[in-house]
């Protein structure tokens, strides 16, 4: 899943070379991650008949990216804003990627997949703060706005990647479990070298503001920031907390529904379906941020109810254009969501505890990624299709919920 980050406001690099070499290879690095994180999408089935592995156990192994993404932001994802050359964390963060690809592409056992995806998610985690941050030194003055850009268009490019490579290689047969994984390391140890060969010789940081510390009026805590957002914090997180579960499950479930509830014989298909999925959802971050983000939350929240009402007709009548369409929608809606809810507890967050509400909001939507394992386990127990059918009456009740109360709870217009 994409990342989102509350990026502090530091001064412009000042540099002897022109930025544009290192802000490929910082864009690069990020792509990476995120290829780690789509391409094993098409490949579950895959090998779940391999090595007969249960559908809790395949979401364990969905949801250990998550839970390496969330140990590596609470160990070091205050140190970011801290440390005055980023290469010590942006390296070593790649390196990490890499051996979680590497282990992936050797793995054949249940143990060895968990291991990877935690170490896949511990990289993208050290890794997101540090590379966007860099990408603000070195980027124009503009506020960030740039370097947000180049963040969402290289979270957008390695996700819809990660599966087209897999597709690829399931419909070739090219080496099918390790072909995409290798190619993330060689993408991987690119950016590396890249990072390191072209980090410009003169770094100038002249203000620093970190959030972490708490600057402003106001008290510095967690609940004083929770008093002063009220309900309004916990309608952007609930929105998110949804949204990513909807996707998580889709990722992790997705090639199980397609192919047992929909008949679609090639698993390589499904690949390019997730691929035009998150397309789809980084093109709609990227123009929802044109829109108010109080319009932006509500409308995500009614699409995102309405692509899982397409998504149970589709299963009820075996029909792929019908969930084709429902996934367009649910693209849509991702990004509308994303951004919208994003945008509001930014705006609404005092400044003394910033920091801390930002933090609480990525905490809550990574854990939406442990969904897919309950699903699972209802797999195992019942059915597939009583799942799915809990997933969707449960997030459509919730998003219908949710897009109300967005119009009610005083947030800014």
């Amino acid at each position: 899943m994409s990342d989102g980050l509350a990026v502090d406001k530091t001064a412009q690099a000042n540099t002897t070379s022109s930025p544009g070499a290192i802000v490929l290879f910082l864009a690069l690095a990020l792509m990476s991650a995120l290829l780690n994180s789509s391409a094993p999408t098409p490949l579950y089935p895959l090998y779940q008949q391999q090595l007969a592995l249960t559908s809790v156990s395949l979401t364990l192994i969905y949801g250990a990216y998550a839970a390496g993404v969330l140990i590596s932001l609470f160990a070091v994802g205050n140190l970011a804003g801290k440390v005055k050359d980023l290469r010590s964390m942006i390296v070593p963060a790649l390196l990490v990627v890499l051996l979680g690809a590497l282990l992936f592409a050797l793995a054949d056992s249940f143990s060895l997949m968990l291991m990877a995806r935690l170490l896949a998610g511990v990289g993208t985690g050290a890794l997101t703060g540090a590379a966007n941050i860099a990408l603000v030194r070195f980027g124009p003055a503009d506020g960030g706005k740039q370097a947000a850009l180049i963040a969402t268009l290289s979270f957008t490019a390695g996700l819809a990647l990660g599966p087209i490579f897999s597709g690829i290689a399931l419909q070739t047969g090219f080496h099918t479990t390790s072909m995409p994984f290798v190619i993330i390391m060689a993408v991987a140890t690119i950016a590396a070298l890249g990072i390191m060969l072209s980090w410009p010789a003169r770094v100038m940081v002249k203000a620093s503001v970190s959030l972490a510390e708490g600057t402003g009026a106001g008290e510095n805590t967690l609940a004083a920031g929770l008093r002063a957002t009220g309900s309004r914090f916990f309608v952007c997180a609930g929105a998110l907390f949804v949204c990513w579960a909807l996707a998580a499950s889709i990722l992790a479930i997705g090639p199980n529904v397609a192919e047992t509830l929909l008949g679609m014989q090639n698993r390589s298909s499904f690949g390019y379906v997730i691929a035009v999925y998150l397309l789809i959802a980084g093109a709609s971050q990227i123009l929802s941020r044109q829109i108010n983000a109080r319009h932006s939350l509500m409308f995500g929240c009614l699409a995102q109810a309405f692509a899982v009402v397409v998504f149970a007709e589709a299963i009820q009548i075996h029909s792929l254009g019908l969930a084709a369409a429902g996934m367009v929608i649910a693209g849509y809606a991702y990004g509308a969501i994303f951004v919208g809810s994003a945008t509001l507890v930014n705006l609404i967050s005092p400044q003394a505890s910033h920091a801390r509400l930002i933090s609480l909001f990525y905490v809550i939507a990574y854990v939406a990624n442990w969904v897919p394992i309950l699903l699972g386990s209802i797999i195992d127990h019942v059915s597939l299709h009583l799942a799915v059918n809990l997933l969707f009456l449960v997030s459509a009740m919730v998003c219908v919920g949710l897009g109300i109360w967005v119009t009610r709870v005083g947030f800014p217009r």
